[in-house]
């Protein structure tokens, strides 16, 4: 088992210097994410010399607010993922055009500019602000409390499924009355 750490970020540098990377547990509210229960899981990375190879899951509740019908619901959140975050600038020429790169046990053929996320070196790692990034992705553009969602509401006295806006026009495609 790793040795878990405080959920600070951790310089890129430090991260180097340690074989086994670094653990975090998550167990709190993460800034900039509204949740109902606390954020769960936990996060690893390891440096890989030109990667930070970082894995994690975690998992919380969102109250939401069904876009359909207004009503407030909660929505399970979670993400279980393996990152491999490019650790500089994009290859330059006379660098190789794949990087191999020791991965655990596999050796990956890599493309630098295929990495669509890189952090400075001098930089350091920031575990919260990773898992953030990782559950907000995941949180859907439209937000619907699910397949028995009741349609907004009604319009009172109107037909149920008419909106009385559209009955002027309504009425101009109606067929004529027979004699």
């Amino acid at each position: 088992m790793h040795p878990v750490a405080d959920l600070r970020p951790v310089s890129i540098q430090e991260l180097a210097g340690l074989a086994e990377g670094r653990h975090w547990v998550l167990d709190q509210h993460l800034a900039g994410l509204d949740s109902l229960t606390p954020v769960r899981g936990h996060v690893h990375a390891v440096h890989r010399g030109n990667l930070l190879e970082v894995d994690g899951e975690a998992a919380t509740i969102l109250t939401r607010c069904c876009d359909r019908c207004l009503q407030h619901f909660n929505q399970p959140l979670s993400f279980r993922i393996r990152d491999l975050i490019w650790l500089g600038e994009a290859a330059r020429d006379g660098e190789p055009e794949t990087w191999q790169i020791e991965a655990g046990e596999a050796v990956l053929d890599l493309d630098p500019d295929a990495l669509s996320e890189s952090i400075d070196p001098a930089g350091s790692f920031d575990p919260a602000h990773w898992a953030f990034e990782q559950l907000s992705l995941r949180i859907p553009a439209v937000s619907r409390c699910g397949a028995a969602c009741p349609g907004p509401a009604s319009w009172g006295t109107a037909e149920p499924g008419g909106d009385p806006r559209w009955a002027t026009l309504a009425r101009l495609v109606e067929p004529p009355a027979s004699p």
